[in-house]
């Protein structure tokens, strides 16, 4: 019978050769170039699929502290043009929010022509507020295409509700 002092004695006398030294620095080589190349995949895979863009966000106010202060007084007169309740002010006051929700997606790296190729990008999953401000981006839409276009204040109010949840959502305001 093999006893656990055979066993060890026998892996000790292979590891004593000179050729196992020689295998071990092979095997240490090849195992630091595939960390390497694996480490370097990784950054790229990450730099192409847009995943640090909340890094670049958090970034950016950084160095522009006053960003959500500015928001915030942007937002408020945006809620000053609902309460004037004129058509125009209405009007204003959506394309605004629009203007607000689409310079925040484009600081996240969100790519695209306009608000509604950054909005295919998302979905309900990733952005609670989704279907209201597509729903609201419509509006808008409707608004800057078709001057003659009568809205509410209740549209109004809905629009402009479904930008600030998104931005809330976005932790903007």
């Amino acid at each position: 019978m093999i006893s656990p002092f055979d066993i060890y004695n026998q892996l000790a006398d292979k590891f004593k050769f000179p050729e196992f030294g020689r295998f071990l620095l092979w095997a240490k080589l090849i195992s630091y170039s595939i960390s390497t190349l694996l480490i370097f995949s990784m950054i790229i895979l990450l730099s192409r699929s847009r995943a640090t863009w909340w890094v670049a966000e958090r970034l950016d106010s950084f160095r522009k502290p006053n960003l959500p202060e500015r928001m915030q007084k942007d937002w408020e007169k945006i809620n000053d043009r609902l309460e004037k309740g004129d058509e125009a002010s209405l009007k204003l006051a959506i394309i605004e929010a629009d203007n607000m929700l689409e310079d925040v997606l484009k600081r996240m790296g969100m790519e695209g022509k306009d608000m509604g190729e950054r909005l295919e990008q998302l979905n309900t999953e990733q952005f609670k507020s989704y279907n209201d401000v597509l729903e609201a981006h419509r509006l808008r839409n409707l608004i800057v295409h078709q001057k003659d276009i009568l809205i509410t204040k209740e549209q109004a109010e809905r629009a402009t509700k479904a930008y600030g949840e998104g931005l809330k959502e976005l932790e903007v305001l």
